[in-house]
């Protein structure tokens, strides 16, 4: 095993994921940890819900104690950017203008907050939700009665507004496309999530074509393209992330949307890796490149690249799974929901409790739970061990709620 110094670039949770697992694999060598952020590596799916609404203290949302960093020899530099990366030399540059060398160099650069580029999209109370500080600039103007807009319809929209909701904001959603959740989820399980936000109070505009923001010294409303406008007190940009790959792009190695790794977080060039929001990786599961954007993924595919680094490597080829947590109802996948050609439901709407099978070809390729947590887990965890022991029952078999899935599951 090399001992050589490793260089992880990105402190957020599959960077510090990283250092911790390279210490749990075996790893004796020095591990530098490099952050753009003041704090520790920390989680960001609180951001948009508890950290939001005031439950959390952000503080609580880190991966790990405040001394845990130091106690396992790792050198955790936060509030630093890394400027370039020299591949043939070995070395990265800081914003200081020193260098250090690596022996491995792993990238955790994340992604980068997508924004507007519109009239306005600059103003104060204009938000986006991706750091700690963003999180709380955004409670300060969610006020009970306030006027809350969101755009995007996207996970991270839709848990916003439901937060917004929950704190007694007026909440109205403005989606582009002509249904929210359109890259994620089959139309089937998007009807039953906008079902719950409409019960719940939320407004939803599709279609939405914003030409820019209005106000002065603070945005006050949402201009359309048709010359309307919607009054706003506070607005939020949540329409995603674009994959963190300026640093490895400009440094040399291949990237299309995401830096390129194989199954073992390996990229083409010897002793660099890459793992999280930023990479998109060879699946074996699926035989092709899939970049992911969960918590799951972010913790996963971060021992793969600690094993590969540690020389015992080990491929990485998940099922994909994710959660949203939207007012008090979860929406949980599993596979890849969005190539359905059909959807087998199971369950009721008022009963808090639907499943969604997504068949293509007739074969299960997702599944989605949407409900009270309790009544949905069990059922979506059981969905995907069919999926990643390659059971397919007969369609009719699954849309027959009398036949548990877990008997469909150990009957075959």
């Amino acid at each position: 095993m090399s001992t050589d110094r490793v260089v992880i670039v990105g402190a957020g949770q599959s960077g510090g994921r990283t250092a911790a697992l390279l210490r749990q694999e075996g790893f004796e060598g020095e591990i530098v940890l490099i952050g753009a952020e003041k704090h520790a590596p920390y989680e960001r799916p609180p951001l948009s819900k508890a950290v939001l609404k005031g439950d959390k203290p952000a503080e609580e949302c880190t991966l790990y104690a405040p001394d845990f960093f130091a106690e396992k020899k790792i050198d955790l530099r936060t509030g630093v950017t890394v400027q370039s990366v020299d591949l043939d030399g070995k070395s990265v540059t800081l914003d200081d203008g020193s260098s250090l060398n690596f022996g491995s160099l792993v990238f955790a650069t994340g992604g980068v907050v997508k924004r507007l580029p519109l009239p306005g999209a600059d103003l104060p109370g204009v938000h986006v939700v991706r750091t700690f500080e963003d999180s709380a600039g955004l409670g300060q103007d969610l006020k009970p009665g306030s006027r809350c807009v969101v755009v995007g319809g996207g996970f991270i929209g839709l848990e916003t507004a439901a937060t917004a909701r929950q704190i007694g904001c007026d909440v109205t959603v403005l989606e582009g496309a002509p249904r929210i959740l359109g890259r994620s989820v089959p139309v089937e399980v998007a009807d039953a999530v906008a079902r719950l936000h409409a019960e719940k109070g939320v407004k939803t505009i599709l279609n939405a074509r914003i030409a820019g923001f209005e106000g002065t010294d603070h945005v006050t409303g949402v201009k359309f393209e048709d010359g309307s406008v919607l009054p706003a007190d506070s607005i939020v940009i949540g329409i995603g992330i674009a994959p963190g790959v300026a640093l490895a792009e400009a440094a040399g190695l291949v990237c299309e949307d995401g830096i390129l790794v194989n199954e073992f977080g390996a990229t083409a060039r010897e002793g660099v890796y890459a793992t999280g929001d930023c990479a998109r990786g060879f699946n074996p599961f699926y035989g092709e490149r899939i970049r992911l954007e969960s918590w799951q993924n972010a913790d996963m595919q971060a021992r793969a690249v600690a094993r590969s680094v540690c020389g015992h490597p080990e491929p990485y080829a998940p099922v994909p799974w994710l959660w949203s947590d939207q007012f008090e109802w979860t929406l949980q996948t599993a596979g890849l929901p969005s190539r359905a050609d059909s959807v087998i439901v199971r369950g009721r709407f008022e009963d808090g409790s639907l499943v969604f099978l997504c068949l293509a070809d007739g074969k299960l390729v997702g599944v989605a739970g949407f409900g009270l947590v309790s009544t949905i887990a069990k059922e979506v965890k059981v969905a995907q061990m069919m999926m990643e022991r390659g059971i397919n029952p007969d369609p009719a078999a699954l849309a027959d709620e009398a036949q548990p899935l877990r008997k469909l599951m150990k009957g075959g």
